[in-house]
């Protein structure tokens, strides 16, 4: 099931349906009513502009002064680069600006960094006079400020509340749609995800407390945890067997979950750029669901704004129809750090699904060996020092240097060609390129840009398969391409990844929206 909603264990009750059901419509089954609070102003013209300069940190030590006039919405094409924007306006009262922009933005009034109340939503005092200087972060390859709005306090508190009613009419049509009784405890989950020796749990609860029950038979759970909160972890020790569990709720319970240990002969999934398009992506995972998978991989841009925890709640309820049995590797991506551009640091996409407390980590199974890096931990994108020495740690491993199959993971591609004006990342080629013959990299999975796209290069003995799989349910790339690199296959359509490997064999399958086989490739050594 997808979402758990608990059915009954005393008093027989209509069975809810999963939660994916409510996103089994092209146009959401939930229609919101339009939000009738406008704000006090929008800035559209008077703003002037210009580009970063390289190597700007993320506190700027000089803040500079855009002379170039323009109005908004403004986007360029100006790739991993700042976009700076300054305007002089009046604030009649204290309240806040509301900055939507691609990918983030940073705000100073009168030369002080303004402070974040949420997301891209910022203070403000009231002032005659206050020049506002905004850097918007571009991660990708167009960007720029879309819209600044400014609301008064009484009336962004309105919004607010107008927001609060709304998501509790969207909470009961969800009831609705899934045949739920009202008394029925509401859980969407739960998700598996695995760092190390430890499985973690999560499940979203709107009823208190939920209890976890697990043990090494279905039944012999004879392990038990009780938290109360709306979004639970709960953690197992990696067993050397098969495991079970289940989560209680007063009289209510999940089915029980089966959990298998390392097969020698096994499948495993991986897709990229689910980015809020929730119809693509419960469709694939649908599709996804009628495979006995081992553990399924997201490489990033999980939702399309990493700091709405809606979208992680969305992205969550879908996933877990898949990955209540199964780990779930999930990498970030820029969109998924929207919302962060003060610290860089994503705090939804850790409390949903980071499985090792930091967003690069490793993992092994059977005879293959994962490496997960993430390159948007600086900005534009650059892999730390940090990050570096860890990625060379892994590769000297024993369980990299003993693996047959060797895979890296990472949300921005070193090689592309379907997204125009695009050719994959200098900084992911740069850490790459010198150690593919050394590390016998086997794979570089990526996603970013919304295709699927492959490319083999041969690194001396070692031959190197670079794929794509951006297709997991945001918007496709357009019809035209960049010129280069010239990958050997890019077919501009949702899709999904299964891997099947069989000791010294490995196959993978793309597969589209309607389960139907797009591409097949054999590789063995």
């Amino acid at each position: 099931m997808v979402a758990i909603i608990f059915f009954g264990c005393q008093v027989e009750k209509t069975k809810p349906l999963p939660y994916s059901t409510i996103w089994q419509t092209p146009d959401a089954t939930w229609q919101p009513a339009k939000v009738n609070i406008v704000p006090d102003t929008v800035f559209e013209t008077g703003w002037r502009f210009t580009k970063g300069l390289a190597g700007e940190e993320l506190v700027p030590a000089i803040l500079p002064q855009p002379d170039s006039l323009t109005k908004l919405p403004h986007r360029v094409l100006l790739p991993n680069t700042a976009l700076w924007y300054l305007q002089k306006i009046t604030v009649p009262q204290d309240g806040v600006l509301s900055v939507r922009s691609d990918d983030g933005a940073q705000v100073w009034i009168n030369g002080k960094p303004a402070e974040r109340v949420h997301g891209d939503v910022f203070n403000v005092t009231a002032a005659e006079h206050a020049i506002v200087l905004i850097r918007v972060l571009n991660n990708a390859m167009s960007g720029g400020l879309k819209q600044v709005s400014y609301y008064s306090n009484a009336k962004y508190k309105s919004l607010l509340q107008q927001n609060e009613n709304q998501l509790a009419l969207k909470r009961k049509h969800e009831r609705t749609t899934l045949k739920m009784d009202a008394s029925t405890p509401f859980l969407i989950g739960p998700w598996l995800t695995r760092a190390d020796s430890i499985y973690t749990v999560r499940i979203l609860a709107d009823a208190q407390p939920v209890t976890m029950h697990w043990g090494i038979g279905a039944n012999e759970l004879n392990y038990s945890e009780q938290k109360s909160g709306e979004l639970l972890t709960f953690h197992v020790p990696a067993l050397q067997q098969n495991w079970f569990y289940k989560i209680c709720s007063d009289s209510y319970c999940t089915p029980v979950y089966s959990v298998k240990v390392e097969e020698p002969v096994f499948t495993f999934t991986i897709w990229g750029d689910s980015q809020s398009g929730w119809y693509n992506f419960q469709k694939l995972i649908h599709h996804m669901q009628l495979g006995a998978d081992a553990f399924t991989i997201g490489a990033g841009d999980l939702v399309g704004n990493g700091s709405d925890a809606e979208q992680w709640r969305t992205f969550s309820g879908i996933l877990s129809g898949y990955a209540a049995n199964k780990p779930a590797y999930l990498v970030a991506g820029n969109h998924d750090y929207d919302g962060y551009y003060t610290t860089l640091y994503p705090h939804l996409y850790h409390q949903y699904a980071s499985p090792a407390g930091k967003p690069y980590f490793a993992w092994t199974y059977a005879n293959c060996a994962f490496i997960a890096l993430d390159a948007n931990t600086q900005f534009p994108i650059e892999f730390d020092e940090k990050q570096q020495a860890w990625f060379y740690q892994q590769l000297q491993s024993d369980q990299w240097k003993q693996a047959t199959w060797r895979f890296i993971v990472l949300h921005q591609p070193p090689y592309s060609q379907g997204w125009p004006g695009y050719e994959g990342d200098a900084i992911v080629r740069n850490l790459l390129e010198p150690v593919m013959k050394s590390a016998q990299i086997d794979f570089v999975i990526a996603g970013h840009t919304h295709d699927y796209e492959r490319l083999t290069k041969t690194y001396g003995k070692q031959q190197t398969h670079f794929i794509i799989t951006g297709g997991g349910g945001g918007s496709l790339e357009p019809d035209e391409s960049s010129a280069q690199p010239l990958m050997d296959t890019l077919i501009k359509t949702h899709h999904y990844i299964r891997f099947r490997i069989s000791n010294n064999n490995l196959n993978w399958f793309v597969y589209d929206l309607n389960n139907n086989l797009l591409d097949k490739q054999h590789v063995a050594k």
